[in-house]
């Protein structure tokens, strides 16, 4: 009887999986393909992405051209707003996971609530619009700053995928992968006729402009576009990640990255060092280990709700992760390690989600404890979480700050002592091993920090015209980053909120960085009305200062086998304060 009643409960249970409601992942769970900064822009006519849990069946499907708009009892629906109409997307594929479908053209712009229906159970909608066209290159992390999917076209042969250890060269015809130019008169779902939807493109790379040849629908892949150019004969940069936009008139893309080389080189050059072996397990599927540890100083200017603070906090710490291509990229991406890399000499701006994406990768464990040394006989041991194996020790001491509510990755910062422990000197971080990593030990020259000159001056943004943020002091080969943060309605779309971000970069012997005007009017207005709770809008200056990307450079043997990818030992001196936009 016992026996019976367990498999009859093991068929409900089963019953009850196969009939469960399929889930949407709230806020990002429905974004155009291109790498845009608008990601729930849906151009007519485009692929786009819905992510989840539940959304098909567990074994992954394929159809076949013309794509239907039910694959396997999966369907996707676009509804208007106001419940009035609803449009039936093409189904590419389908996982539980996963599901790739077209907007059809015929769709009329607007704002829609996407849903899926999976063996007779739907969704809720998510909320998105389409438009258009919102077009935007298609990369490996589906984010601006990815390294773009695409192709030599030689003159004879099969076209041949650039990766890191196959790099475009100059004068090398390729074609990219796209998405978003907008409508077409054919249907969707079937293989579309080569159209040039897009006369005078041009692709800027390297400070130059080079004509696009072709930029329209791709004629073997429904839902996608095609662009095809020639890269410059000479000027062409080198390096895995050598950005470049499109620019259609006066619109200029959000920046991709590519592999090139120059000469005999076979493999491009990493910006984070990564040698040739680890960029072939990269290309071929495989992973590589990082470490990325970090003596910080933070100073703190701050009012909330009318209450002032000026503090100082002082941390060390850091881990080691495992990362496969994808994860790298994202990584990069999102710690603005590649515009710090790429653009060291100018301005980024770019639009953080509320909601950050986990990436996939791990933290390897290097012992119990890692140990801190550095001028002034500093003798610090720095533990590891045992949840995470991540590294960190505090410093200074104080009372604590809370963190600045609606905005992603800003941590809440303790005030410091009246010690310091952040000062020109050599520091060293080592470690006896642990179950994933060996002893090693890694070093760094910290500089004395940087003054920045003019920050009581700046007691507001103006939108329209240039900031000049000034400082003084600093290393030889250190970096100064300016990060401005604003948080409130965008000013292309006063009916949407938004996190906005630029980042600007120069040599700590410039003395000073211009914010042009041109990236600060994409910034939000906003007063500092944030409270506790979140509400309300923040905005905020930071000035931060590091040293040159191949200082303190380490390596550190693993337990497996072989060892870890250049890590890096690096200092922070930041300063951050808060100040409207207007």
């Amino acid at each position: 009887m016992k026996t019976t009643w367990m498999f009859i409960a093991g068929v409900a249970l089963c019953a009850f999986a196969a009939a469960a409601k399929p889930q949407i992942t709230e806020k990002t769970g429905v974004r155009t393909l291109a790498a845009v900064s608008e990601t729930a822009t849906l151009a007519r006519g485009s692929v786009f992405a819905i992510t989840g849990k539940d959304l098909a069946p567990v074994d992954a499907a394929k159809a076949e051209v013309p794509y239907p708009q039910d694959l396997g009892g999966v369907s996707v629906a676009l509804t208007t707003a106001d419940g009035s109409a609803t449009v039936q997307a093409f189904v590419i594929s389908t996982a539980a996971d996963r599901i790739v479908a077209i907007v059809p053209s015929s769709t009329p712009s607007g704002d829609y609530k996407v849903a899926v229906t999976f063996n007779g159970e739907a969704s809720d909608g998510v909320a998105v619009k389409v438009a258009d066209r919102n077009f935007g290159l298609i990369t490996n992390t589906g984010k601006p700053s990815g390294m773009v999917q695409a192709r030599v076209r030689p003159a004879e042969g099969d076209p041949v995928n650039v990766t890191y250890i196959a790099p475009a060269r100059a004068a090398q015809t390729l074609e990219m992968d796209a998405t978003g130019l907008g409508p077409i008169e054919g249907a969707d779902n079937e293989l579309p006729a080569e159209m040039n939807m897009v006369e005078g493109a041009v692709l800027m790379i390297g400070g130059q402009e080079v004509p696009v040849a072709y930029l329209g629908r791709n004629s073997q892949r429904p839902g996608y576009d095609r662009l095809l150019a020639t890269l410059p004969e000479s000027g062409l940069p080198a390096g895995c990640a050598v950005e470049f936009r499109v620019r259609i008139g006066e619109v200029v893309s959000a920046p991709a990255t590519i592999p090139t080389v120059a000469g005999d080189k076979t493999i491009c050059d990493h910006p984070m060092g990564i040698s040739p072996s680890g960029l072939e397990i990269l290309s071929g599927g495989g992973s590589v280990v990082l470490g990325s540890f970090v003596v910080t100083q933070q100073s703190v200017s701050m009012t909330v709700e009318g209450f002032s603070l000026d503090t100082k906090t002082e941390n060390a710490g850091g881990q080691f992760t495992r990362y496969d291509a994808k994860a790298l990229a994202e990584w990069m991406t999102q710690s603005g390690t590649e515009g710090f890399v790429l653009n060291p000499n100018g301005c980024s701006i770019f639009t953080a989600l509320d909601t950050s994406v986990a990436i996939a990768t791990t933290a390897l464990d290097a012992g119990d404890k890692l140990k801190l040394t550095g001028p002034d006989n500093l003798n610090k041991d720095v533990p590891r979480d045992p949840k995470t194996n991540s590294y960190n020790v505090t410093l200074g001491s104080g009372t604590g700050l809370p963190s600045i509510p609606g905005l992603p990755s800003i941590p809440g910062l303790p005030g410091a002592g009246s010690s310091s422990a952040m000062k020109k000197g050599a520091f060293a971080l080592t470690g006896t091993g642990g179950v994933d990593v060996g002893a090693f030990t890694a070093n760094q020259n910290v500089s004395d920090s940087i003054a920045w000159t003019n920050k009581d001056a700046i007691t507001a943004v103006n939108r329209a015209s240039d900031l000049t943020v000034t400082w003084s002091g600093g290393g030889a080969d250190d970096l100064v980053e300016l990060v401005g943060l604003s948080r409130g309605k965008a000013p292309e779309d006063e009916n949407k909120t938004v996190n906005r971000i630029f980042i600007c970069f120069a040599p700590a012997s410039a003395a000073k960085i211009v914010v042009p005007s041109s990236i600060l009017k994409q910034m939000p207005a906003a007063e500092n009305t944030a409270t506790p709770s979140g509400d309300g809008n923040v905005s905020t200056l930071a000035l931060q200062q590091t040293n040159s990307p191949t200082a303190g450079r380490f390596q550190a043997p693993l337990v497996a086998g072989g060892q870890t990818e250049p890590s890096v030992f690096t200092f922070v001196y930041g300063f951050m304060k808060m100040v409207p936009y207007r």
